[in-house]
């Protein structure tokens, strides 16, 4: 099997499966503040602190359940990178094969999407040594940049395909056999929001 539309689906199964299994963790992410409270904090809180300091002190006022679901969270991430990743640059390949010459900018842009991969392991790594018992020290501004990095890319294969793939579509340009692609992709996506919903409906009832 050589279409990369195949391959597409199976990416975005990944994905998406992986997603669902790191928002349930995320329910578990609660540090410690210095007066003493525990506080909920996001992944982004971790991607994007103020200073190498203030990552140092989140880690290290995270409760031992938090710590055990963000290290869980970061070992699953990289199964999700190996769906995300490959599936922005099969999107890119997928929409550039019907742009004519942009097809060669759109293999540079899927080609990027390495680079985001490595930049999300190296950010990955770093936030592991970080919760080390003896927490790796320095290297935050190389971690800052990659985890920048990652973002700009992802965002930039998404922002040039997913327009020119709705375009396609409205337009009647795709491949009628595209359709059998789009129902699964369409079903996949409804799993997770119908997965999403029951979980988050599950949680209020039961701080209610």
């Amino acid at each position: 099997m050589t279409d990369p539309r195949f391959y597409l689906v199976l990416c975005v199964g990944l994905l998406l499966a992986t997603l669902l299994w790191m928002m349930q963790l995320a329910k578990k992410f609660r540090y410690r503040a210095g007066s003493g409270e525990q506080s909920p904090f996001s992944i982004l809180d971790l991607q994007f602190p103020a200073s190498e300091a203030e990552m140092d002190k989140l880690v290290a006022g995270l409760e031992p359940p938090a710590r055990r679901a963000l290290k869980t969270q970061l070992w699953v991430d990289f199964l999700f990178m190996a769906g995300f990743y490959p599936a922005i640059a099969l999107l890119c390949i997928v929409i550039g094969a019907k742009t004519g010459l942009g097809e060669y900018f759109f293999w540079l842009v899927a080609a990027l999407q390495l680079v985001a991969w490595a930049a999300d392991v190296y950010e990955n790594v770093y936030c592991l040594r970080k919760m080390k018992d003896t927490p790796a020290k320095g290297g935050f501004a190389a971690y800052s940049f990659f985890v920048n990095t990652k973002f700009l890319l992802a965002f930039l294969g998404l922002a040039v395909t997913l327009p020119l793939a709705f375009y396609f579509w409205m337009t009647g340009e795709f491949w009628q056999s595209s359709l059998r692609y789009v129902c699964i992709l369409a079903g996949e996506i409804l799993v997770f929001l119908l997965i999403t919903g029951y979980n988050i409906s599950r949680s209020r009832s039961s701080t209610a």
